[in-house]
């Protein structure tokens, strides 16, 4: 569960061509109250996470205290500390507060731990994402007390499977780096520990470098054939674990056809497992465009591999290990694998119709709080897929009306209008979802969207996109506040800017926002960091 650009990673939170999810991901996995940014990373203080109607966050015994002093109970208790990194406003977040933190197993195994939450508009909270290389909310990490990565927790998994997995981090405190160098270590044995800390930990939630794809496909690889043959659970999932590496690489630009075919033949065998419908986590971290390639690639075969996809997501929909948001995500995924097998590109409409009904259904049963958040972050994908526009605007400015974090409806709410070729109205909702956020990060995010909407719908508009500019750096205000998750966002829009500026007026823009960030950069206390100010070309 990363933020939703994203920031949930798996394709459960990735969003149709032309539907820019804003959530931070992550995809995804995704803060209110206003932070100036004048405090470091040591004095973020840990909280609990806000509650709601049908939120049990509040149920986990959260360290009350910065992060560096749970790391010092952690040391004193001998307990590993579990960091949940979040935003009050992210859905995916709701979710995990929902369907997780109220699960009476979890809560217990969370005594085990000294967790801490990390809301990412505290004072200082982005710097933690440096430390701890966060970018996404949510994102759980369990790490030891002298901060040691354990493990990362993904999101959308059988809701059984969580305190199980906490219990894993618990009896196995290696880093899972050291678990995939003895996957990878030829003729090693491997024990059913290691198979279960490869087979939970949420790969995808890292940097790319960290796990690349071809290195850990083959970990994964040889862990289901050097796995214990008991649980078979073990080594259905860490084989659909690696075919989910193999059909990313087929389904890359270029990819040639002997991948493809790789990538279908093992898929088609790992699908084929009973177990498939208990791993709908997994099947979402599938990407949208292997469908298409394995239909190019053998028509045959990725029909045969279509049926049994529909199959286990079907079953996973109305699977009751499942939140209601991931059973309809995994409705989703069977328009998406639809989609990508027809030969036109679209879902049939009887199956379009029937995911529609029960996203209708899910959203009636669960009319407000947690639940329902997470429900219309799933029924939004399911809409952009199906090029349910109309629909999307109808339930964004719904939640816009009603919710206490409206900002997040309305950012979604101008993707929409732009979609729809409404420019004006996708400006003046950017606008005012930026208008609306609060937080210096969640600012940053938004005031980045209108930017970029700028840059895209009027970039003659010299004027409103320096003014824009100038107020999103003024907002950020020092170097405290540039770190990885503000910092990713300003070198994308330091590459748009340098495309944009064409002309000498635009240059001279350009040249003024970048003096500008270079101020923000030198400012604060601490070393200088002179990557920050070339973020941005000089014009």
């Amino acid at each position: 569960m990363a933020d939703m650009a994203t920031d949930r990673k798996p394709a459960a939170a990735r969003a149709a061509a032309g539907f820019l999810l804003l959530a931070a991901g992550l995809s995804a996995l995704l803060p209110l109250g206003g932070c100036d940014g004048s405090r470091t990373a040591t004095d973020a203080a840990a909280v609990a996470p806000a509650a709601d109607a049908d939120d049990g966050a509040s149920a986990i015994a959260w360290h009350d205290g910065d992060v560096d002093s749970a790391f010092a109970a952690a040391t004193a208790s001998g307990k590993p500390v579990l960091l949940y990194w979040g935003a009050e406003w992210c859905p995916d977040c709701k979710q995990l507060k929902s369907s997780v933190f109220t699960r009476a197993d979890f809560v217990a195994r969370t005594r085990l731990f000294v967790p801490v939450y990390l809301d990412g508009d505290l004072p200082g909270a982005q710097a933690w994402g440096d430390t701890f290389r966060v970018t996404g909310y949510p994102t759980l990490v369990v790490l030891t007390a002298d901060r040691r990565e354990i493990t990362r927790i993904a999101g959308g998994m059988d809701l059984n499977l969580y305190a199980t997995t906490l219990d894993n981090a618990l009896g196995d405190v290696r880093p899972v780096a050291e678990v995939v160098d003895l996957a990878l270590s030829a003729g090693a044995p491997l024990g059913a520990d290691d198979c279960r800390r490869l087979a939970y930990h949420g790969f995808g939630l890292e940097d790319a470098d960290v796990f690349p794809p071809a290195l850990l496909g083959r970990a994964l690889r040889n862990a289901a054939a050097r796995c214990p043959a008991e649980p078979a659970a073990l080594r259905s999932r860490l084989q659909l674990l690696a075919a989910a590496q193999a059909a990313g690489a087929a389904a890359a630009p270029g990819a040639d056809a002997a991948l493809v075919h790789a990538a279908l033949a093992e898929t088609s065998v790992a699908i084929a497992d009973d177990a498939a419908q208990g791993n709908i986590d997994v099947l979402n971290t599938f990407p949208t465009g292997f469908f298409a390639a394995a239909r190019a690639a053998d028509p045959a075969g990725a029909a045969a591999l279509g049926t049994r996809w529909d199959a286990a997501a079907r079953g996973a929909a109305s699977d009751a290990r499942f939140s209601p948001a991931d059973q309809l995500f995994a409705e989703r995924l069977r328009v998406v694998a639809a989609a990508g097998l027809a030969d036109d590109g679209k879902a049939p409409p009887a199956l379009a119709a029937a995911t529609l009904a029960r996203a209708d259904e899910l959203l009636a049963k669960h009319p407000k709080g947690f639940v329902h958040a997470s429900i219309v972050n799933a029924a939004l994908l399911l809409f952009a897929d199906l090029g349910e526009w109309e629909r999307s605007r109808d339930l964004l400015q719904a939640e816009a009306d009603t919710s206490k974090n409206a900002h997040y409806y309305v950012g979604h709410l101008a993707q929409v209008e732009e979609v729809l070729g409404n420019r004006d109205a996708a400006l003046r909702l950017l606008a005012e979802a930026w208008a609306r956020s609060a937080g210096t990060a969640t600012r940053a995010q938004w005031g980045y969207d209108y930017l970029r909407g700028l840059l895209r719908l009027s970039p003659d508009d010299t004027v409103a996109i320096a003014a824009t500019g100038r107020e999103l750096l003024d907002d950020l205000g020092t170097r405290e506040n540039v770190h990885r998750r503000t910092r990713q966002r300003l070198t994308k829009l330091g590459t748009e800017l340098g495309s944009w500026a064409t002309t000498p007026e635009r240059q001279s823009v350009l040249r003024q926002l970048s003096t500008r960030l270079g101020e923000v950069c030198s400012a604060g206390p601490g070393p200088v960091d002179p990557s920050c100010a070339a973020l941005w070309p000089a014009g």
